[in-house]
């Protein structure tokens, strides 16, 4: 078996080799536009890029991980599979437990979109780390996707802090997956999942009781033991609860790190606004109730197609990567 702190030191190694990222363009796409009649239908729809941007910033990083990797190891990207990158003890020839799950953030979006729900329960015995990719287009709605900047963070810290954020019973759950090791790899259960409380559908009488047994704050310091879990399964049995679709966003999950870095990216100035602004222009640009907000964000765009004319864009360059744990 391969030494943790191997492991640990070819981490911290990988974490260097991504900065090496952050102000290249992903050149296998281009949006190509000459008109400033398409803004408005391009700010609608370049999003609808990111999962395409995403699996190949994940290819990109794979490659760009492996060049740096200590001798005897290598890096592979797992699609479908968790971690999206891995590395592999090519002596022992295994995979280890050290790699990186990729998270691709189109900035002008409302929120980090990306989900993180693997168990806190089956990280912590693993080296894997959040690679947050923030990116835009190179002309914001045209061009190239451009990556801006990049932050890691230990998945087990994310995990902690998803759990701590949403497990609040009797009003919402998170229920860990049940043991499948004895299944199949394709068949195995690692994912979180959140149920919110449906109120008006559960007992009036059960319900009371469950909130008076739970107040307090005493289970939400360990959400995933396997007290809490049998507390949770109790509560499921006795009222109702629905599945939460939106569950374990890492927009919404409170980790400090995400969230300082969310603010950096988002308050730096890219063709001479920041990125705040650039939201509020694209969505003024496609207002049907102010005119006036319309017409300004169109006079606006009319002055990025000619600055695009002109000159090549600038961009602050943001890096951000914590320590190996």
């Amino acid at each position: 078996m391969t030494s943790n702190y191997v492991l640990l030191k070819a981490l911290e190694r990988a974490n260097d080799s991504l900065l090496g990222l952050v102000g290249e363009d992903v050149d296998a796409i281009e949006v190509k536009s000459v008109r400033t009649e398409e803004a408005p239908f391009l700010a609608k729809i370049v999003s609808k890029l990111s999962p395409m941007v995403g699996n190949l910033m994940e290819q990109r990083i794979v490659d760009l991980l492996d060049l740096s990797a200590p001798r005897g190891f290598s890096w592979h990207r797992q699609d479908p599979g968790f971690p999206d990158a891995i590395l592999a003890d090519d002596r022992l020839n295994e995979l280890t437990n050290t790699g990186y799950e990729i998270k691709a953030w189109y900035v002008l979006s409302t929120e980090i979109t990306g989900r993180f729900r693997e168990s806190q329960h089956l990280l912590a015995e693993k080296n894997i780390n959040v690679a947050v990719v923030a990116w835009c287009m190179s002309h914001l709605i045209y061009g190239k996707p451009k990556i801006l900047g990049v932050l890691t963070v230990s998945g087990r810290e994310l995990a902690e802090s998803r759990d701590l954020h949403y497990h609040q019973p009797p009003d919402y759950l998170i229920i860990e997956p049940q043991d499948t090791s004895a299944r199949t790899a394709n068949l195995r259960q690692s994912n979180v999942n959140g149920y919110k409380l449906q109120e008006a559908d559960s007992d009036p009488m059960l319900l009371r009781r469950a909130r008076a047994r739970y107040s307090g704050a005493r289970y939400a310091s360990d959400p995933h033991s396997p007290e809490s879990q049998a507390e949770a399964a109790d509560l499921m049995n006795e009222l109702q609860y629905r599945l939460d679709t939106n569950f374990a966003k890492i927009d919404r999950v409170g980790h400090p790190d995400v969230e300082e870095f969310k603010q950096q990216v988002l308050g730096s100035e890219y063709l001479g606004r920041t990125f705040n602004h650039w939201k509020n222009i694209f969505r003024d640009l496609n207002s049907t109730t102010n005119d006036m907000a319309r017409s300004h964000a169109e006079r606006l765009i009319v002055d990025l197609y000619g600055q695009m004319v002109r000159a090549e864009p600038q961009t602050e360059i943001l890096v951000e990567s914590e320590d190996v744990q």
